[in-house]
């Protein structure tokens, strides 16, 4: 299980991509205009105003890691699958099928054949749990208790790049900082890097994004 926890633990903020204005496109509400250069309050409002809009997430993404021991970089694919309050589909197909998914308090894994997944626990499985916790935390736009897990600075000119510092030991072990970069009005996202303590780094990009749809019963 080694290579499909730590594909997941590298990617433990991969929630907040999908749950921010950048793909927030609600028809039942107005837009929300892009918050004044530099502040961080204005910005976490817009956020916290744009996740409550969301119900159901789908998604594809491509993973590109770059390490110091491989000339080319590693790419992965996936997608995911979230719907409020509590169910959440994980998948990897590239360079192997795994995933997850975590269906109120019921929980299963796979390596493989998603028919032959297992039960798990989830507080046994750090890695997942961290990505399961930010999600939910992310879609009940809860910052309180993302800032208790991470400092949240606005860098470089503007309001277009947001840098997430973690704050719990565990995690400082492998993640240095994560560098989200927007368009300038916010409505977009341009890059997301995760720059790992060891000096490599990962950069998400998601494609066929659609929010709101209805899921099948069964994909949970």
């Amino acid at each position: 299980m080694r290579p499909f926890r730590r594909t997941l633990f590298i990617i433990p903020m991969l929630a907040f991509l999908f749950l921010t204005p950048c793909f927030c496109e609600a028809q039942d509400s107005a837009p929300v205009p892009a918050p004044s250069k530099g502040n961080k309050l204005a910005i976490l409002s817009t956020i916290s105003h744009n996740t409550l809009l969301i119900k159901t997430i789908r998604s594809d993404y491509v993973q590109t890691r770059y390490t110091a021991m491989l000339k080319e970089p590693i790419i992965s694919k996936g997608s995911f699958v979230y719907e409020k309050p509590d169910r959440l589909r994980w998948e990897i197909s590239k360079p192997g099928p795994a995933g997850f998914v975590v269906n109120g308090e019921k929980t299963r894994r796979w390596i493989g054949n998603p028919d032959r997944s297992e039960p798990f626990e989830l507080s046994r499985e750090p890695a997942i749990r961290s990505t399961v916790e930010q999600v939910f935390a992310w879609a009940r736009a809860d910052i309180a208790w993302i800032e208790k897990r991470y400092r949240i600075t606005v860098t470089g000119d503007g309001n277009t790049t947001l840098a997430l510092d973690p704050l719990s030991p565990q995690e400082k072990k492998y993640i240095r900082s994560i560098v989200l970069r927007f368009s300038d009005d916010l409505s977009r996202l341009r890059s997301v890097r995760i720059n790992e303590r060891g000096g490599d780094s990962t950069v998400i990009a998601f494609e066929n994004t659609d929010l709101n749809a209805i899921l099948p019963r069964d994909i949970f």
